[in-house]
């Protein structure tokens, strides 16, 4: 059955709404955490919850199109979703039912780690599927360093020209809507950028080219054991953070 749209809550309303929509669209998705995870004969019901995300962001069937190259504010339901004719509003909802405070994102596809909070100004209690695209996506707008330029080998600089070049043919010019425009630039605040200062990011490499054709967002896991493998030995888990797993899909 279709899901009303109707109550949508822009960013330029400010803060009170943003966070009075987090609040319902949490009351109505509550009971959809009941069927993301998989029916096991497990008593420990918490484990099982931490181990999904919400459907909007759990792979392999996550139900909404998203290209990493542009804000959240462009993504959309395919028609043949329940969502269809939405928007980025509705991932104002929770992560998971345990409302983490601070995630931590790894990939296979990139070398990067990202920490990930609750914004501040919207008056969250915790991490929403929202903020994880917004802060990844704003992370992986940011320009590529000498440092991983040079840690890149021929092929993956090759790959990373060709991304570019893809990038900038398809990316629209500079008269963004603004909700767009907050949107990207609250995310970009929070991600490597402690001058506050806007990048100029025409030509430039950006780390979002790392991907390649690989642009598409298809949803987070929990693999404890990529998790060890891949970061740093002696590095530790921040206080009161879950590590989660990115997954990308070719375009």
């Amino acid at each position: 059955m279709p899901v009303s749209c109707g109550t949508r809550a822009p960013f330029l309303q400010g803060a009170v709404d943003m966070h009075t929509t987090t609040r319902h669209n949490t009351d109505n998705m509550r009971l959809i955490y009941d069927y993301s995870a998989p029916r096991t004969m497990s008593s420990n019901v918490n484990e099982i919850q931490k181990a999904y995300p919400h459907p909007f962001l759990a792979t392999p069937s996550v139900p909404l199109i998203y290209d990493l190259r542009f804000p959240p504010t462009s993504l959309a339901f395919p028609s043949s979703s329940p969502y269809a004719g939405c928007g980025y509003e509705l991932l104002f909802v929770p992560l998971t039912p345990e409302r983490p405070k601070q995630i931590r994102l790894i990939s296979p596809d990139f070398p990067w780690a990202f920490v990930i909070g609750p914004d501040p100004s919207a008056g969250e209690e915790g991490v929403t599927c929202l903020d994880v695209l917004a802060t990844l996506h704003a992370a992986l707008q940011r320009p590529l360093t000498d440092t991983e330029w040079g840690t890149a080998g021929y092929d993956k600089r090759a790959s990373l020209i060709r991304a570019r070049d893809r990038r900038l043919r398809i990316q629209p010019g500079s008269s963004n809507s603004a909700a767009r425009t907050r949107l990207t630039a609250r995310s970009a605040l929070d991600v490597d950028a402690p001058d506050h200062r806007p990048v100029h990011r025409e030509g430039l490499l950006l780390r979002v080219d790392w991907l390649g054709s690989r642009v598409a967002f298809m949803g987070l896991i929990k693999d404890e054991a990529f998790a060890r493998s891949r970061l740093i030995p002696g590095g530790g888990q921040p206080p009161d953070s879950e590590t989660w797993v990115v997954k990308f899909q070719g375009l």
